[in-house]
């Protein structure tokens, strides 16, 4: 008995490995060559790309933190009042006043510190009301007029009356004063003795005083300060009159204080005025003003 012969002369003990297809027909369906396998996963992520959005991510908290902390340092934020006083100028209370004409912005510092005192304390009967300042009866001590730095002339009131009772550091003024409304003022009060400082070309002077019973604390050592002709708080029109008999004294109402005296040189020009309760000779005199800044 031989061994079944192939056609193809093929070594013995071969096998037809498609010998398991012959037998479909065109109706069957074909067997599957390889078995199903699961999908390949996903590569991994770039190890670069996920370093550099991170990084972004770090940068931009950096940014937002940074933009808070500047807001909170700036004072605005804080709740500081900010006042534009038109012709583009635009002030924040215990800031910066910041002035914008035509290309030009121009920021200017305002210190809203207290003064301290200068000198030693001059005695009140020194210390004169003049129409331009306040004059002081002493050789050694030059006269603390309007103009002058404000420092050294609130210093000087610091050293005489003690702290201020009323310190408004810089405000707008809404002209209550006798400040040009929409200027910068400050009005630093000793009693009834109120000193005005204004900020004219940027400097910071003394520049005004009203001397009223309705000012503060009359207890206060400036109380007693009177004008250079002796004119003081409590007189009557009477003692007015007399006081200055070569002057021209005459009275009128102010719409905001009500009657009001006036004393004016030959030449016609204001050298004081202040409230009164009226124009009879009992009358009393209730405040003493220098003429206001703004009529100046």
């Amino acid at each position: 008995m031989s061994d079944p012969h192939d056609p193809n002369q093929n070594p013995p003990g071969w096998t037809d490995p498609y010998a398991e297809l012959n037998d479909l027909s065109g109706d069957e369906p074909l067997q599957p060559m390889e078995p199903p396998t699961t999908p390949p996963a996903q590569p991994p992520g770039s190890p670069l790309l996920t370093g550099l959005i991170i990084g972004l991510l770090l940068i931009a908290l950096s940014v937002a933190v940074f933009q808070l902390l500047s807001r909170d340092d700036s004072g605005e934020a804080a709740g500081t009042t900010t006042t534009t006083a038109g012709d583009g100028t635009t002030t924040t209370a215990g800031g910066d006043t910041t002035t914008t004409t035509g290309d030009t912005t121009t920021t200017t510092s305002i210190s809203d510190d207290p003064y301290p005192p200068v000198g030693d304390p001059i005695p009140v009967d020194r210390l004169k009301l003049i129409t331009n300042g306040v004059q002081v009866n002493d050789n050694d001590i030059p006269n603390i007029v309007f103009g002058m730095d404000d420092d050294e002339a609130i210093g000087r009131f610091v050293a005489s009356f003690g702290d201020p009772t009323l310190d408004t550091g810089f405000q707008v003024s809404t002209g209550q004063w006798g400040v040009c409304a929409n200027d910068l003022e400050r009005i630093v009060s000793f009693g009834p003795f109120a000193a005005i400082v204004t900020k004219p070309g940027g400097q910071e002077v003394f520049n005004g005083y009203r001397f009223d019973v309705n000012n503060g604390d009359p207890s206060n050592p400036s109380t007693e300060m009177e004008t250079l002709s002796g004119l003081t708080l409590g007189d009557t029109v009477a003692d007015l009159k007399t006081i200055y008999s070569s002057q021209d004294v005459s009275f009128s109402t102010d719409p905001a204080l009500g009657e009001i005296f006036e004393v004016s040189g030959s030449t016609g020009n204001l050298l004081l005025w202040g409230p009164v309760e009226g124009s009879d000779d009992n009358d009393r005199i209730i405040g003493i003003y220098a003429p206001d800044v703004c009529g100046r």
